[in-house]
């Protein structure tokens, strides 16, 4: 039996989601929960550099989607922790 209700179609699996927040929450888990507070600076610096480079998605004002917002997130943090 299904719990809940997907009201008007939703963002699942249309790669339309804004990935930002599900980021960022884990570089809070890495802070508060994990006690990484450099690993947390390092996620959210990337997340502040993807913003600032202008990537974007749709309910941003932007035309990224999901993915290539998450893997410019992920390509920014492997930057940042080569440096």
């Amino acid at each position: 039996m299904r719990m809940t209700r997907q009201a008007g179609g939703g963002a699942w699996g249309k790669g339309i989601a804004n990935p930002i927040g599900t980021i960022l929450s884990v570089a809070m888990m890495c802070r508060y929960s994990l006690r990484l507070p450099k690993e947390a600076d390092a996620i959210e610096k990337a997340v502040e550099n993807v913003l600032d480079g202008g990537v974007r998605t749709k309910d941003l004002g932007g035309e990224s989607g999901t993915k290539e917002t998450g893997d410019a997130i992920v390509a920014e943090l492997v930057k940042i922790l080569k440096a």
